[in-house]
């Protein structure tokens, strides 16, 4: 895509606008009729000036777009503009027994794995930026929280190393489709390669491998399958990047104020409200995200081709793909910006650990009576009795535990203190956050490296 604007190419929305298409269109055009020249079937010369005039700025892309709006068939038009910009005769042997479908498909192709290998590089600064926050925070201890209340003591590294795991199963995911998803479809007309003799298969895995893309052992048009699975892939993407910005929106709140964004002086948070700091990276990934999802529903229904196919599922398909790419891109943009700016208040998280007067504890201490002979049933029963007295009289654990009939000559006050310790009961959290921040790195470096190892060379002209 040698005509690129380079300024357009840093905005996610303007990789799929019409003149990023039609140079994918002509790159298509040009490499078919390089592998037919290849195979015999136009002349080599023919195939020469075909590349030489397939480039963006060898075509008058206004009266282009005129021409299109007038025909409603954008290739038709480009092939009559692509061959009036030929010398000689080899204006003949463009888009010669390809069809309007083939070119189309195979330039979203295009377009899409542009798209992928900008995400999985996002993707990669968001595993380094979670990589920061699991080690900083890999021993500052919190409240672990399921339905919504105190569990267990937890680190906020720890909570980090889940959503690295989160991530790089996505990453897996996403890696292991594109075989699948960066395919070519072309088969003529209906799929079976009417119009290319018996050079119908050689001429699409030729053609294939000069766009470095997989080919379909059968070519039909009706196949949208492999595209539509990448929608899918984003919008699961988009759950986890969501539930990560859901989860920080909510610790920002008053209620918690665990963590918050550091947004500078200047932002200002409400018009009326001059106290207001609102938060403004994490409601964005959580809107983004949403529309990213949204669009599985069309994307799903573009599946279901009739017979050798019909326009409207490809409309369908590209909107959901033209839809979801440039969301994903956006969304993994504010997720980066969102961990580079986030802070922690291991103050709060302190005293937030502290609301339930060592309850949070009470697994560590039924286990430490257990131990200690009198079993995990009988201590799991005393230490509810015990916790629901707690939580009526307002008095610590430790006090209403020493009080309890048989807890004396079972555990000592000072082995009761230190099971209340939250540093005491942290399980591997520290572990398990310093692990995954190594390997978020380890595997940042190799999608990089990935990414810049794939990146497809313009094609010659």
């Amino acid at each position: 895509m040698t005509q690129a604007n380079q300024e357009e190419r840093e905005s996610p929305e303007a990789l799929f606008a019409m003149p990023r298409k039609i140079q994918a269109w002509l790159d298509i055009e040009v490499a078919l009729a390089r592998s037919q020249a290849e195979l015999g079937m136009i002349p080599p010369a023919a195939a020469e000036e075909i590349a030489r005039k397939g480039d963006l700025g060898c075509i008058d892309l206004d009266a282009l777009l005129r021409d299109m709006a007038r025909t409603k068939a954008p290739i038709v038009s480009l092939v009559r503009f692509l061959a009036a910009a030929c010398d000689g005769d080899a204006g003949d042997y463009v888009h010669w027994g390809a069809t309007t479908q083939n070119v189309m498909q195979a330039g979203e192709v295009l377009l899409v794995r542009e798209a992928h290998g900008r995400l999985l590089t996002q993707l990669a600064a968001g595993l380094d930026s979670l990589a920061g926050l699991a080690d900083n925070g890999a021993a500052q201890v919190m409240a672990g929280r399921t339905q919504r209340r105190h569990a267990l003591p937890i680190t906020f590294g720890f909570k980090v190393a889940t959503w690295i795991d989160e991530l790089l199963r996505h990453e897996e995911r996403l890696r292991a489709a594109e075989p699948r998803v960066f395919t070519l479809v072309f088969g003529g007309a209906v799929g079976a390669r009417h119009s290319f003799g018996d050079e119908g298969d050689a001429l699409g895995r030729r053609l294939a491998g000069q766009l470095g893309l997989g080919c379909f052992e059968v070519p039909s048009r009706s196949v949208n399958d492999h595209m539509v699975e990448y929608v899918l892939l984003l919008a699961l993407l988009a759950a986890t990047c969501s539930k990560i910005a859901q989860e920080l929106f909510v610790l920002m709140s008053e209620e918690y104020g665990e963590v918050y964004e550091e947004l500078g002086d200047l932002v200002v948070g409400s018009s009326t409200m001059p106290q207001k700091i609102n938060p403004k990276i994490s409601v964005n990934v959580i809107a983004v995200a949403a529309q990213l999802r949204a669009q599985v529903s069309l994307a799903l229904d573009a599946v279901q081709v009739s017979h050798e196919g019909d326009a409207a599922s490809s409309k369908m398909l590209y909107t959901s793909l033209e839809t979801a790419c440039p969301l994903a891109l956006e969304m993994m943009a504010s997720l980066v910006e969102l961990l580079d700016k986030l802070r922690t208040v291991p103050d709060k998280m302190r005293r937030n650990l502290a609301l339930t007067g060592g309850l949070i504890n009470s697994e560590n201490v039924m286990m430490e009576m257990a131990r200690h002979g009198m079993g995990r049933q009988r201590a799991h029963d005393l230490v509810h009795a015990a916790a629901l007295e707690s939580l009526r009289d307002g008095r610590p654990l430790d006090q209403v535990l020493a009080e309890a009939p048989g807890v004396a000559g079972v555990i000592q006050a000072a082995q009761l203190g230190a099971a209340l310790q939250p540093e005491q009961y942290l399980g591997d959290c520290e572990k398990l956050a310093r692990q995954l921040a190594g390997r978020a790195r380890t595997r940042s470096k190799r999608i990089r490296a990935r990414v810049k190892g794939q990146q497809a060379p313009a094609l010659d002209r």
